[in-house]
């Protein structure tokens, strides 16, 4: 169904200058529209009014469960097989260094550089704003029956996808467009679980005459703990971990420290409040700079180590409790585990250290998830996590575990999607198994009989302030989901 005129101008008129011209306007329309949207995880609430309104202008039904998400039924009535879209409302909020920007209020400021859509000083959102975008502008022109499912809080807990009840959707193939490389063609995906290390933060007086710091940790690139876990990327809190060994090595003192901002994403900043003697501080600020040039890799060049004047609050932690910390830190695993035996050089159990805080119950809470597409694996992974953790006096808790998607190598889709891309660009794609949590797997899990596959144009840097999506893949890729899905309506299967 196409907009009526009145809306067509209405929404030309507010189009982001930086998309205008671009193809297929419908889809950049909703994407500049998002943009606009606060949509941090948790913070849905606008795009799930957004897609009710889409909805009720166009005469689509709409309904919404108990957890938020949201299902349209476009043309149901219609002959032919009911073909489900799936993307999730949420993003990754993460700002240029760890710059203070208020996500809550303050819209995506999108930039258009040659081929390609990035933010200004933040995350893009195309994870998965291109995936919402496609499936609302797909609703607009196909003509068989179709299901756009909209889920909550993918980025953080999969809650959404989660309250998907068996029965609510009706849809013989799915196509899930939360994936980010064109021409790959993602079957199986990663299941994940968090776990939480707490620590007792047990503190004492500080010796007299100690200079206060804030130590930084910064200019490194993060990014996806799924889809870049095997790059090598440097994490900053295994940095700050180098940090407070060098300062208690000089007769110093930790009080704190904060870093990393989801499960997810790989810490590209963190920052720690030490203690030194005044006569240290000179060998400190050159054992600064000597792992700055030590820990900069090939792969992360960035790295910036600074170290500022600071009133500290506060007691520092005792010797014997910034000693377990450093451990925690140094012995908790970051990066790839096991490598894949199909492709050694994709992972097959990961790990990402992602987050440090101070809790309000007087201890430090450091915040990991693990991926591997087998629950086995998952569950070895605990029991080496509670080794380390009671070593250094530490406690484990463990979250529940995301279901992995297991591979369907004769599925009717994937050999459709095949066929239409030789035919879109003359060669095959690519059959990909993704490292990363995709939301098949708890759909898999509650319609076994479902044929899922997860596409995307391209997007790097995804959960980063480099993420970025290609204009012109943005564009092949739309046109080939579409093909599909009218391939699929005509089959009448």
């Amino acid at each position: 169904m196409a907009h009526d005129s009145t809306s067509t101008a209405a929404d030309a008129r507010t189009m982001d200058p930086a998309l205008v011209g671009l193809e297929p306007a419908s889809m950049w329309r909703v994407f500049g529209d998002l943009a606009r949207i606060p949509r941090e995880s948790g913070n849905e609430a606008g795009v799930r009014a957004y897609a009710q309104d889409f909805a009720n202008k166009r005469g689509f039904a709409c309904e919404v469960n108990e957890v938020g998400d949201v299902l349209l039924r476009v043309n149901p009535d219609a002959p032919g097989p009911v073909v489900g879209l799936q993307a999730h409302m949420d993003m990754v909020c993460v700002s240029r260094d760890g710059a203070p920007y208020d996500f809550a209020h303050e819209p995506i400021h999108l930039v258009r550089e040659g081929d390609f859509i990035r933010a200004k000083t933040t995350s893009l959102g195309a994870d998965n704003g291109i995936g919402v975008a496609y499936a609302l502008a797909l609703a607009e022109e196909v003509s068989g029956p179709l299901e756009v499912l909209l889920t909550v809080d993918e980025e953080k807990g999969f809650e959404g996808i989660e309250g998907v009840a068996p029965g609510w959707l009706r849809a013989k193939y799915l196509i899930n467009i939360d994936s980010e490389e064109e021409g790959y063609f993602t079957i199986a995906s990663a299941g994940a679980r968090d776990f939480r290390v707490r620590l007792q933060a047990e503190r004492a007086p500080a010796p007299a005459g100690l200079a206060a710091l804030e130590v930084s940790v910064d200019g490194l690139k993060g990014g996806h703990s799924g889809v870049e876990i095997h790059r090598g990327r440097t994490n900053a809190l295994k940095v700050l971990g180098h940090v407070f060994s060098a300062v208690k090595a000089l007769g110093g003192v930790v009080f704190g420290l904060t870093g990393g901002t989801a499960p997810n994403v790989i810490p590209s900043a963190s920052k720690g409040v030490v203690g030194l003697p005044a006569s240290q501080l000179d060998r400190f600020r050159s054992e600064l700079s000597a792992l700055q040039r030590k820990l900069a890799t090939q792969e992360d060049p960035g790295l910036k180590l600074d170290a500022a004047p600071t009133t500290a609050s506060g007691l520092p932690l005792t010797s014997r409790a910034s000693d377990r910390l450093v451990a925690l830190l140094d012995q908790l695993p970051g990066g790839v585990i096991v490598a894949s035996q199909l492709d050694p050089t994709q992972p097959f159990v990961s790990n990402n250290l992602a987050m440090a805080r101070d809790s309000q119950d007087g201890r430090i809470e450091l915040t990991m998830m693990s991926r591997s597409p087998s629950s086995a694996e998952l569950e070895k992974l605990e029991t080496t996590y509670r080794g380390i953790a009671g070593g250094n006096g530490a406690t484990v808790e463990g979250g529940r575990v995301v279901p992995g998607w297991a591979p369907n190598y004769d599925s009717p889709l994937l050999a459709l999607f095949q066929h239409k891309y030789r035919e879109q660009y003359g060669k095959d794609g690519k059959v990909f198994e993704i490292h990363a949590g995709l939301e098949c797997g708890a759909l898999q899990s509650k319609y076994p009989g479902m044929d899922l596959i997860s596409v995307g144009p391209d997007i790097t840097g995804v959960h980063s302030p480099d993420e970025k999506v290609s204009i012109e893949s943005a564009r092949r890729t739309y046109h080939l989901v579409r093909e599909v899905i009218r391939e699929l309506h005509a089959s009448k299967q």
